[in-house]
């Protein structure tokens, strides 16, 4: 028998199909109360006829339908039968879906039991409550609410509207207000433009919730009064453009397109976009231009409002008289159902106007960037060596940074902004008890002005102190050498020993300096060295985090030299880190650079060890290696990774081929390092694609878009 002939047998079968059938059973297994819902609608749909023909022309439909004619004649059951019920067999395709994934979320969330409570009880509250609402307003003389009086409804609706919303707070922040928000916006919109008894079902749904809810209310950010209003903005902007094609019904009354000109309102919809993202940044001018415009908008409705009652009380008595007044009419009833919404937004416009202080022109206020580069390099020492710092610090001096001095003394942040957002250099420049205190407010400075804000690098003390709400993300790996007591003896300082012990055989040798103070010839081969390194890249020689030549000349910089023949091999730049008492505690790896045509390939191994034994023998605690980007000494587990750390750790695979991240902290391991974490500390993860754009100009300020279109095509082949 052949391999093709035999059987195959029960184990040789792929185990995914079983894995996925398993997980897919026990998903289901979670949702009972969601399953049984979509399965009562089926089962009655099929029972009814409702796949197959409308209920709502089956002479039975108003004896199972709510509404206020059933209430009034006591048919109080017809909550439970109106319920189970779909008036026409295209609402199946609407209702089944959104039933499915709003009972689900919430059953996956929060569970059965607050799940069917929810659904059961936000059904009957939003039908009972639209009936009471329509009858009250009808006996007010509302024709809107007269004729819905005489209507009835069907469908499980309110309780899914219901069901959506709790689930919504179950959202951490700032999710669950965003969330709620969309919601809030699509009911709101549904009663003042659509009008229907389904429309006012999920307004009471949600608003119930809402009302259940509402110690889960807090006071929104800066960040989110502003979101709040550039999405209330767009979606004012997107309602008077597409009423312009779309007939309304509404408490305001009903209006049919065409009753107003698309060129004004789309003027007006473009006004309103440029407003809105002006607010988004906390624009003071957009402000002031969104509060006129509103105000605008209120005045014209009232005026609208006052011109469509004379109207009412004039009548008409040609047909031509008619169609004018239709016509005038109808443009009046949008006008006074849009005043409505803008009214809304001119109330929440006054109570958050503290969030739109930012300038076009947009500045952190205490930050020093006006200063010239070498002004602000001397800032930075200062502070630095007054209040000591990390292994990050020092690069607070490079010229590329600005400064945010903090109000307490001997506090500062180096930053720099790009793509709108604001980029912290690592921790705050503070003593320890004030580094909360110091990140806060240059947060919050930042919010004010209008920038986006981040921490790149992040240590563990700043991590501990961020803001709450706020994420922290591992995106390097920092590696320290301690010094005292090192020796490179034993089986695992073997790559360092050997290097040493070779070097010394071919009479390489090692000294240290301040590259400002070297002869032109040493100056010469540091830049030929570091123009063949750059020259093998294909973008420009990137920065922010990583030095040049022109950092390494700082006098407080430390150059490790190692030279062959009066030729150099390769060099090293160190960064001064100081401690708290003013001395310099270790030193930060920046600048690693050999020649291209060496005689001395263990270069890097030769000139790190002899520095570590320098610097130890000066008395310094440590050396830190540098972080590696997208790196980690010991990879996650899947259950410890988030999807934005699977996302960085697929971005640092496919940065590899091009910046060697990985290879260079594997070549760091050589030297025993400890593993200390590096973070990005961010708001929400709605800012990661920004910050993604700011950190990439960060890097290489000097690429153009076609050199930064080839770098991303050429990561994805």
């Amino acid at each position: 028998m052949t391999d093709r002939d035999r059987p195959t047998a029960p184990d040789a079968i792929s185990p995914a199909p079983v894995g996925n059938a398993r997980r897919a059973i026990h998903l289901l297994g979670r949702i009972p109360v969601t399953l049984s819902v979509l399965v009562v609608l089926i089962v009655v749909g099929i029972v009814s006829g409702g796949f197959t023909s409308a209920s709502d022309q089956a002479p039975w439909y108003e004896t199972f339908a709510y509404g206020v004619p059933s209430f009034a004649d006591g048919r109080w059951y017809t909550v439970a039968t109106g319920t189970v019920l779909v008036a026409v067999p295209l609402g199946y395709l609407l209702i089944l879906p959104v039933a499915a994934a709003g009972l689900g979320w919430l059953e996956l969330r929060r569970g059965s039991g607050l799940t069917a409570a929810t659904f059961l009880i936000g059904q009957a509250v939003a039908v009972i409550g639209t009936a009471f609402i329509v009858a009250g307003f009808a006996t007010f003389g509302s024709p809107w609410a007269e004729e819905l009086a005489k209507q009835v409804d069907v469908g499980p609706s309110g309780g899914v509207f219901a069901a959506i919303t709790m689930a919504a707070f179950s959202l951490r922040s700032p999710w669950a207000g965003r969330a709620l928000l969309i919601v809030f916006a699509v009911v709101a919109i549904g009663v003042l433009f659509v009008g229907t008894l389904a429309d006012i079902e999920h307004a009471v749904a949600v608003v119930a919730v809402m009302l259940v809810q509402a110690r889960a209310f807090s006071r929104p950010s800066l960040r989110e009064q502003r979101f709040i209003t550039w999405t209330v903005l767009l979606a004012i902007g997107a309602a008077q453009l597409i009423l312009v094609f779309v007939p309304t019904f509404g408490p305001f009354g009903a209006s049919e397109p065409g009753g107003v000109q698309f060129v004004d309102v789309a003027i007006d919809a473009v006004i309103v976009l440029l407003l809105a993202d002006g607010l988004r940044r906390g624009l003071r001018l957009a402000w002031i231009g969104a509060v006129v415009l509103g105000a605008l908008n209120v005045a014209g409705g009232i005026l609208a409002f006052l011109l469509l009652t004379l109207l009412d009380a004039l009548g008409s008595d040609s047909s031509a008289t008619e169609v004018g007044a239709a016509e005038a009419r109808d443009a009046l009833t949008l006008a006074i159902t849009t005043s409505v919404l803008w009214l809304a937004m001119l109330v929440w416009l006054v109570i958050t106007r503290r969030a739109y202080r930012a300038r076009l022109r947009r500045r952190l206020p205490g930050a020093r960037d006006a200063q010239s580069p070498g002004a602000l390099a001397e800032t930075a020492r200062e502070l630095i060596r007054e209040t000591g710092g990390g292994p990050l610090s020092w690069m607070a001096t490079w010229p590329d940074n600005r400064i945010f001095l903090g109000s307490s003394p001997e506090t500062a942040v180096a930053y720099q902004t790009h793509q709108g957002v604001a980029i912290a250099l690592s921790d705050p420049i503070a003593p320890d008890d004030r580094v909360g205190e110091t990140l806060v407010e240059f947060l919050d400075t930042v919010v004010r002005a209008g920038f986006t804000p981040c921490v790149f690098g992040a240590t563990e003390r700043a991590r501990a102190v961020i803001p709450a709400g706020w994420r922290a993300v591992q995106i390097a790996e920092d590696t320290i050498v301690d010094l005292p007591g090192l020796e490179f003896t034993g089986k695992a300082w073997s790559p360092a020993r050997q290097a040493l012990n070779r070097a010394e055989r071919e009479g390489v040798i090692f000294r240290m300096g301040a590259l400002a103070s070297e002869s032109r010839r040493v100056r010469a081969q540091v830049d030929e060295i570091s123009s063949q390194w750059v020259g093998e890249k294909e973008l420009p020689e990137m920065r922010f985090t990583l030095g040049t030549v022109d950092e390494a000349l700082d006098p407080e910089v430390r150059m490790a030299f190692a030279e062959h023949d009066g030729q150099l091999e390769g060099f090293l730049s160190w960064l001064p880190v100081y401690g708290t008492d003013g001395e310099v505690a270790g030193w930060t790896l920046d600048l690693m650079r050999r020649r291209a045509n060496g005689t001395f390939p263990a270069v890097m191994e030769y000139l790190i060890a002899s520095s570590a034994l320098a610097f130890r023998d000066e008395g310094a605690a440590f050396l830190s290696l540098s972080g590696a980007p997208l790196a980690r000494s010991t990879p996650a587990s899947p259950e410890e990774l988030s999807p934005i750390d699977g996302w960085l750790d697929r971005l640092g695979a496919m940065l590899e081929p091009a910046y060697g991240f990985r290879s260079l902290h594997r070549f760091k391991q050589k030297f025993r390092p400890r593993a200390e974490p590096l973070y990005l500390l961010f708001a929400d993860e709605g800012d990661l694609a920004r910050i993604g754009l700011a950190l990439a100009r960060a890097y290489l300020p000097d690429a153009s878009m076609p050199e930064l279109v080839r770098m991303g095509a050429s990561l994805t082949r």
